[in-house]
């Protein structure tokens, strides 16, 4: 960083332009009297005590005991450390008074439009921290550096991520399964049933702000929207560089029926104990049953998926995935018991 603009990032924190120049002096040149720091400074001299004053007020420097009295700067690790705290302390505060005063202007219904970039890499950060069974992302390969670590925590979590990456270069293992391609298309994170965030491409062209603007997506209708184009349109045409091998823990619980049925061609787990929590697809009621998985189906094309399963009464259901329309149960999650 030149000098220049080490200059101008120490006058946001609060310094006028005699502080900086005071300051910067001692930090190169140790420890000084009041007239020397004047005149290497080049601070008037009847200013300099001023200054003095000002930056151990907000505490830049000390003086020594004795005679001559020396100042003496303070190691900017520390000048660092007290200018984070306190200003972690006003921006939290500032931050409690202004969400008080909020009133959500740009929401549609479940929708929220983003248009800063900065409010935008918020709500992923937030989607990615709020996962607890999946994740399924799609994001450029410069943009995956801000959330690579996160996705790493959630793996070692035992979050199931699909991650799917536009460009070039190495994917660490952050995900259950890698997908690669060069073409871009939109920027997706899908989390749990929970949010959806969706970026036209384009719009991350600039390093600094949006080109248009995304959404943040909490209606279930268009969140199976989504998914569907994810799984459907978007996943099949990448090329996989990466894929764990599939480990089963006993309780396993799912999100999407389609998983639970992959893991029962897998392990050949027909005849497993299940608990189903959801609704029932005519009435709408809340249903929670336990049973044996007796049967299971799957399309040639993944789209319809089920499974059979009968509770210990001797009833048999035919239990569907998100949005499920054709089966018994719509279920919500899936708890495989082993």
């Amino acid at each position: 960083m030149e000098g220049r603009e080490i200059e101008a990032r120490l006058k946001e924190f609060g310094l006028n332009e005699y502080e900086v120049r005071a300051y910067l002096t001692l930090i190169k040149s140790g420890p000084l009297t009041a007239g020397e720091l004047a005149t290497l400074s080049k601070v008037p001299q009847p200013r300099i005590y001023d200054v003095i004053r000002t930056l151990m007020a907000k505490g830049f420097i000390i003086t020594s005991q004795g005679r001559p009295k020396r100042v003496i700067p303070l190691s900017p690790d520390l000048v660092m450390d007290a200018l984070k705290k306190r200003y972690d302390e006003r921006i939290k505060e500032i931050k409690a008074a202004l969400e008080k005063m909020y009133t959500p202007r740009e929401e549609i219904g479940s929708v929220t439009v983003v248009k800063s970039r900065i409010t935008f890499e918020e709500h992923v950060r937030r989607s990615v921290e709020g996962a607890q069974f999946r994740l399924s992302v799609a994001v450029p390969y410069e943009f995956l550096k801000k959330i690579k670590s996160q996705l790493k925590a959630k793996k070692e979590k035992h979050v199931r991520i699909n991650l799917f990456v536009y460009g070039g270069g190495r994917v660490p293992p952050i995900a259950s399964e890698v997908k690669m391609r060069e073409v871009p298309d939109p920027i997706i994170i899908i989390q749990d049933r929970e949010s959806g965030i969706y970026l036209p491409y384009e719009a991350l062209t600039s390093s600094s702000s949006l080109l248009g603007y995304g959404l943040v997506i909490r209606d279930n209708h268009l969140l199976f929207m989504l998914d569907r184009y994810f799984y459907q349109a978007l996943w099949p045409t990448g090329k996989t560089v990466y894929k764990e091998e599939r480990k089963l823990r006993i309780p396993e619980e799912y999100i999407h029926i389609r998983e639970l049925v992959e893991d029962l061609k897998t392990f050949n787990l027909v005849g497993a104990k299940i608990e189903v929590l959801g609704r029932f697809v005519r009435s709408k009621e809340p249903v929670h049953i336990t049973g044996k998985i007796k049967d299971f189906f799957e399309d040639d094309s993944k789209v319809i998926s089920n499974v059979t399963v009968e509770t210990e009464d001797g009833e048999r259901y035919v239990v569907g995935g998100w949005n499920a329309s054709l089966e018994d149960i719509e279920a919500e999650r899936l708890i495989l018991l082993g």
